[in-house]
């Protein structure tokens, strides 16, 4: 199995006829573009994605599903899941024509995972303020074990990313045969690959330029 951040980039000749998963790493790019100046970049990449996507389908047939996180695996999306993007971008015009040419979306999410993930992540970093640690000092004690508190929550964060590395592992384990999927996910997010499926990940330029903004503010 291949954890995502080490795929080894594949030549798409050596494909064979078994399953193929594109993967596409991200960033929450909604939530950076309040602080950075990358909506042009975000959109080249939307579009450099939407290219290579085109690419793959015209060499080896159109993509049978569609992965996202952040959509819990029994939610029902599909043409509704676009209306509330509510954009005519790039990665609207990428969903929207997977979507027209009979792509199933499917989530990998198990249900209220990724915001229990999201509030363990914001105590954690609100752990290291100041004001929240007296808050507490002044409600628990003086000898309120602060630290411990941080290894709980640290344990807890842990845990449930593993719980949905699995769960997204078998998800994306029921493509069918000799079909393609598509995934869409955070960079760095950890996850393993099931065994049996070639996996291909896409990584335009676009994306590297949106991280060397973002390090060098």
């Amino acid at each position: 199995m291949a954890e995502l951040g080490k795929i080894d980039k594949p030549e798409a000749a050596n494909f064979s006829a078994k399953r193929k998963l594109y993967v596409v790493p991200t960033l929450p790019f909604e939530e950076l573009a309040s602080q950075y100046d990358i909506g042009m970049k975000v959109e080249r990449f939307w579009g450099e994605i939407r290219e290579k996507i085109n690419y793959f389908i015209s060499t080896y047939g159109n993509i049978n599903t569609l992965y996202l996180e952040g959509v819990d695996e029994d939610e029902k999306a599909g043409k509704e899941y676009l209306e509330k993007l509510g954009k005519e971008n790039n990665y609207y015009k990428l969903l929207k024509n997977l979507i027209d040419s009979g792509t199933v979306i499917r989530g990998i999410e198990k249900s209220g995972r990724m915001e229990k993930l999201r509030l363990l992540f914001e105590e954690y970093s609100k752990s290291f303020l100041p004001e929240i640690k007296e808050f507490h000092m002044d409600y628990f004690g003086k000898d309120i074990n602060f630290d411990g508190w941080r290894e709980y929550l640290v344990k807890n964060i842990t845990e449930m990313q593993d719980e949905m590395g699995k769960s997204a592992t078998r998800i994306i384990g029921e493509l069918p045969p000799d079909s393609s999927g598509v995934l869409i996910i955070t960079d760095g997010r950890p996850i393993e690959f099931p065994e049996g499926i070639d996996v291909f990940q896409i990584r335009p330029p676009a994306f590297d330029e949106i991280e060397r903004n973002i390090r060098q503010k």
